[in-house]
């Protein structure tokens, strides 16, 4: 059953959204900015996720029964939209959810206005009645580069206090909700230590704050009815190299692992990003395959994060345009495997 995992999710948020529609209309404009409502008698979107609800899984397989394998091959593509970076919207994003090869899309960078236009023209395609989810890489840090226009906010590494973080959380939803985003690839659980591409979008190299910092990270976004992703499993900040440009290896023990381990088990992210790292050398065995990277890994992906971390939501790579994925051959079809 959890093994419909975007199916899920998409029903979860439908109903979040008209549960938030509906507070809305009747605590009128003397309501607070954010009222945290509830999902099926759940406080988060992550214990509605995590129940055992039947009801939920008889809506989840008669949403699959209705699916072509095409459809359902959708659920696990998200495309990008972006014309700062040349992911055209008209020529590439919109055809590709039109015609049903992807049914999900991130916001990468851009305008705005333009999301929220393309938000709203995108919801019109429907699969088994379900509209696409959108995402965003809504640090702290990178904000103001992914939206141009908007303010710059405090970078993650100088929110030193939960009420620091749940500020910037709020701000951040705000944004979301305009362009009607519902899943954010957001926050960095690697340590700092990687100045090449983590640093400063870390909540420092102290595992105790990172997942006290993370984990109130993760709650806000969540008890709003938004999906936290926590990034880059098995570990992007001990390690040299930016995966954009080129390959990355963990080399030895995996440092970072038990911090992703407890912002799993302690605050229940709904997703879990791999990122494109190899590993050898490892003493508990866990190394990636001809040194594949770990979103091509049956070690790291199933046997390390679902049967030894015991992770149940949903995974997903890290963009399969950057380098390091580039560099294993049919790696975007390895990662569906």
């Amino acid at each position: 059953m959890k093994s419909i995992f975007l199916s899920t999710l998409a029903l979860l948020t439908s109903v979040a959204c008209n549960a938030q529609s509906q507070s809305a209309e009747t605590n009128n404009k003397t309501a607070p900015k954010y009222t945290y409502n509830t999902v099926r008698k759940a406080q988060t979107l992550a214990e509605a996720y995590y129940s055992n609800d039947a009801e939920l899984y008889k809506l989840v397989e008669q949403a699959m029964s209705k699916m072509t394998p095409q459809e359902k091959a959708a659920q696990m593509i998200m495309a990008a939209s972006s014309e700062t970076l040349g992911f055209t919207y008209l020529n590439g994003t919109q055809s590709l959810v039109k015609n049903k090869q992807a049914a999900n899309v991130l916001f990468l960078k851009g305008n705005k206005k333009d999301f929220i236009k393309q938000s709203q023209e995108l919801k019109g395609y429907t699969i088994a009645d379900m509209e696409p989810l959108f995402a965003c890489d809504c640090e702290p840090t990178l904000l103001h580069n992914k939206f141009p226009g908007e303010p710059k906010m405090r970078a993650t590494s100088l929110l030193k206090t939960v009420d620091e973080v749940n500020a910037s959380v709020d701000s951040i939803n705000t944004l979301m909700d305009e362009m009607g985003i519902t899943i954010n690839f957001a926050p960095i659980a690697d340590i700092a230590v990687n100045k090449d591409i983590i640093n400063r979008r870390s909540f420092g190299n102290n595992p105790n704050q990172i997942v006290n910092l993370a984990g109130a990270f993760i709650n806000r976004t969540q008890t709003n009815q938004k999906v936290a992703t926590i990034k880059h499993f098995p570990g992007h900040g001990a390690v040299t190299g930016d995966t954009h440009k080129q390959s990355v290896a963990i080399k030895g023990k995996m440092t970072e692992l038990p911090t992703f381990d407890r912002l799993i088990k302690e605050h229940q992210p709904l997703m879990v990003m791999v990122g494109h790292i190899s590993v050898s050398g490892n003493p508990e065995g866990y190394n990636t395959e001809n040194n594949r990277p770990a979103t091509t890994s049956p070690r790291i992906m199933k046997d390390l994060l679902r049967d030894s971390l015991g992770f149940r939501g949903i995974i997903v790579t890290d963009a399969m345009n950057m380098q390091a994925s580039k560099n294993f051959p049919n790696a975007d079809w390895e990662a569906a495997k």
